[in-house]
């Protein structure tokens, strides 16, 4: 059976590679800043403990045992080891190391979290960032799961373990050919809903933000959560429309990303629409210092950034977030 020692510290692995390496109990105690005897006393618990001796010792001379010798490179170590997970906390807790994954709608990537990524990493030069872009359903499961830090999209569907906090307000509008003759913004520069009555309609898959919002409005036209092409993400949507298939409803800033010359973008009048873009972070486990810094450089960002029309920050107490069903 294995005999295990027991009340074997750090202080008795330090006090015996100060003497391995001073060659003296005089020595490692000066180094150590310690008392003779006290550092004496630490190396006899510690070959006690370990039940074998590790110095042979003379009036003269302190020298290892061949089992001393054979010990004290994995005693080093073992040190260095500790000394360096020790710094690497510490360096995590000071932001000087670490990573940061957040997932996020495309639009919210491009238009927000890039740009003040960059402020970001000149402030945090050691802290790692992965970003994810994906529909508001993955984005949710990722952040149930943490898998990511974060999340930033609209709410998809109602999720007890996680916490929602409004960071803007993005109005839907319709984006269309440049040259279409046939349909033009009012003075005020609105569309309005019945100027889509005869247009196909070109939508995006599945468990994206957006086409939740579509479905979830009585009040709108059928063909807006029935479009008749569908397509991958809003970068192919806008492709299906410069190629002149139909027109697709978008929110502002989802528009801004994929917009061109080719295409143009309006707001729709009533019944309004409005995707709110939220910060999504798992309820039951707080988030790491990085992250926490990322995520309030993202709120300070949004509150300062000139944003597309159709688009508001959305104002509130920092740090409190709205409950899974008020998204």
């Amino acid at each position: 059976m294995n005999r295990l020692p027991k009340h074997v510290t750090l202080k008795h692995l330090t006090a015996f590679v100060a003497v391995a390496q001073e060659a003296s109990f005089t020595l490692a105690a000066r180094r150590l800043f310690q008392t003779q005897s006290s550092i004496t006393g630490l190396v006899r618990q510690l070959e006690d403990a370990l039940g074998i001796q590790l110095f042979t010792r003379t009036s003269r001379h302190v020298a290892l045992t061949p089992i001393g010798q054979e010990f004290l490179p994995r005693v080093v170590r073992l040190l260095a080891d500790f000394d360096g997970t020790i710094e690497d906390v510490v360096r995590y807790g000071l932001l000087e190391r670490g990573r940061v994954a957040v997932a996020a709608a495309p639009s919210a990537i491009t238009e927000i979290i890039a740009p003040a990524a960059a402020a970001f990493v000149q402030r945090r030069p050691g802290i790692r960032l992965y970003l994810r872009d994906d529909n508001s359903g993955r984005i949710q499961r990722l952040v149930a799961s943490q898998e990511v830090d974060f999340g930033l999209t609209s709410h998809w569907a109602d999720a007890p373990s996680l916490v929602f906090e409004a960071l803007l307000e993005d109005r839907f509008g319709v984006l269309y050919r440049a040259d279409d003759e046939t349909l033009r913004p009012d003075r005020a520069g609105y569309v309005r809903w019945t100027s889509l009555a005869d247009r196909k309609l070109v939508g995006v898959v599945d468990e994206t933000g957006i086409m939740a919002l579509l479905r979830g409005r009585a009040d709108l036209p059928i063909a807006a959560a029935a479009p008749f092409y569908e397509a991958s993400s809003t970068t192919s949507q806008a492709a299906l429309v410069k190629a002149g298939l139909g027109v697709a409803l978008l929110p502002a800033l989802a528009a801004q990303r994929v917009q061109e010359p080719q295409l143009r973008f309006a707001l729709l009048a009533g019944p309004t629409l409005v995707r709110t873009l939220c910060l999504i972070r798992h309820r039951d486990h707080a988030l790491t210092p990085a992250a926490q810094e990322l995520m309030q450089a993202l709120r300070a960002h949004v509150a300062d950034m000139a944003l597309p029309r159709g688009c508001r920050a959305v104002p509130g107490p920092r740090g409190q977030g709205l409950t899974a069903g008020s998204a």
